[in-house]
């Protein structure tokens, strides 16, 4: 029997397609498809703001928060030399070893955020991936350069509405352009859960506790692995997902996102 999207079988001249299958099959996101055709057709404008720009406009790039130079070489917060401790008991990146991030969420960098994650704007995500890139570049401990990449999952039901995994398509992004492994699928989350900042949410950690599983373990097991996630807040999120990557055999897990709030 034939196997694919469009199974069929032949009686005679007849041909019997299981429609439904095929259109399943042939779903794409399509906001991120119009976008994409927007980008190519539509005048250049800041991601941001909006504004007539190549590229961020002075304004925007005037808010762009950058984390401080001089900062925490395991949570980047400011310090007084470059690479001292803050002296934080860092419980927030319990099971991380380390967070990267490039900007404040407070201006310009909240905007890029909430343009590319609810709006599907691709401009703004190429934004995000190339900061993100260049600050894990940088960054970068001694031993990691050959460590995988795995985003925080979306569930199936968010993804479906939003359309697309904005985690997924950032860590994408940023491997190809640090040329680096990325396990796209190596996480999963297995129930459904309140957007963190929704006010419903009385607890972070209970709300994601027991929420992700690892379906790969060959993919990270005697690895180094970097999470990547838009935003970092409480870390409830990404100490969840890293229990989960060490339990499965991780060496060691990093936490890199585009800002922290």
């Amino acid at each position: 029997m034939a196997s694919g999207p469009a199974s069929s079988c032949t009686v005679g001249c007849l041909v019997v397609v299981d429609l439904p299958r095929l259109l399943r099959w042939l779903r794409r996101p399509g906001r991120l498809f119009r976008r994409s055709l927007f980008d190519l057709l539509l005048p250049a404008v800041c991601p941001a703001c909006g504004k007539p720009a190549t590229d961020l406009c002075a304004a925007c790039s005037k808010a762009l928060g950058w984390r401080p130079e001089r900062s925490c070489r395991r949570c980047g917060e400011a310090t007084a030399e470059a690479g001292a401790s803050c002296g934080s008991s860092h419980d927030e990146l319990r099971n991380l070893v380390r967070l990267v991030a490039p900007w404040r969420y407070a201006g310009t960098g909240g905007a890029l955020v909430r343009r590319f994650k609810l709006d599907g704007n691709l401009a703004a995500g190429r934004i995000l991936a190339r900061g993100v890139a260049d600050s894990w570049r940088a960054a970068m401990p001694r031993g990691w350069g050959r460590a995988v990449l795995v985003p925080v999952p979306l569930h199936k039901s968010r993804r479906k509405v939003r359309g697309f995994d904005q985690a997924a398509w950032l860590a994408a992004a940023v491997a190809r352009r640090m040329r680096a492994p990325v396990a796209v699928d190596c996480l999963r989350r297995s129930r459904p859960t309140l957007p963190q900042g929704d006010p419903r949410n009385r607890s972070r950690q209970v709300n994601v506790a027991g929420a992700f599983v690892v379906r790969q373990a060959d993919r990270v097991r005697g690895r180094r692995v970097v999470l990547v996630d838009d935003v970092f807040t409480s870390g409830a999120t990404m100490r969840q997902c890293a229990r989960q990557l060490l339990e499965a055999g991780a060496l060691e897990v990093a936490a890199l996102a585009a800002c922290r709030s």
